[in-house]
């Protein structure tokens, strides 16, 4: 089991490069102190130092695309947003659902778009208007007598119970003795 777990390590480190290190040819490091400036006929000469890119960069200005505001399907307004960030410089997507991206020929056409005004759908609506006569009628209202009988109900069960209680108790007793002098 040991050399098994020894050559498994090797074999899952050997994509770092651990097995091909030792044979493979180092190259020379870099400089790490600045060259010297050479002397030409008594003049100096700057020596070009190759410069590193670190950054991408700045696009050029008025290169990109604006997504105009739009409201979106779940009728929220997203707001305008420009695409000057990264190398997705193009507005992309629908009417409905826009963002940036890096390719030119997938840009959406906005001047068609039609949903840049609140849509009919999600606009509240007014409130009705107050009845202007008394729509009350007691003759229908029903309320007090569903509530008489409930609670009516309710009563007798408790009345029919204690009635039950006190006969058992009642029956069950033993008789008294009466003594009459």
């Amino acid at each position: 089991m040991g050399i098994r777990h020894l050559l498994l390590l090797l074999v899952y480190l050997d994509p770092l490069c651990v097995l091909s290190a030792s044979t493979a040819k180092r190259s020379k490091p870099p400089p790490k102190r600045p060259q010297k400036v050479k002397e030409v006929n008594s003049t100096v000469a700057p020596t070009v130092a190759p410069r590193r890119i670190t950054q991408v960069q700045a696009p050029i200005v008025g290169d990109h695309d604006t997504c105009l505001g739009y409201y979106d399907v779940s009728g929220q307004f997203d707001k305008e947003f420009a695409c000057n960030n990264t190398d997705h410089r193009y507005c992309c997507g629908s009417c409905f659902l826009r963002f940036c991206c890096p390719v030119k020929a997938k840009r959406v056409d906005q001047r068609v778009c039609t949903n840049y005004n609140t849509p009919d759908w999600i606009k509240t609506q007014p409130p009705s208007p107050a009845p202007t006569g008394d729509t009350y009628d007691p003759a229908l209202d029903q309320t007090n007598t569903t509530v008489y009988i409930t609670c009516g109900v309710i009563t007798l069960i408790i009345i029919l119970g204690i009635s039950a209680k006190v006969a058992y108790d009642k029956a069950t007793r033993q008789p008294q003795e009466m003594n009459v002098q």
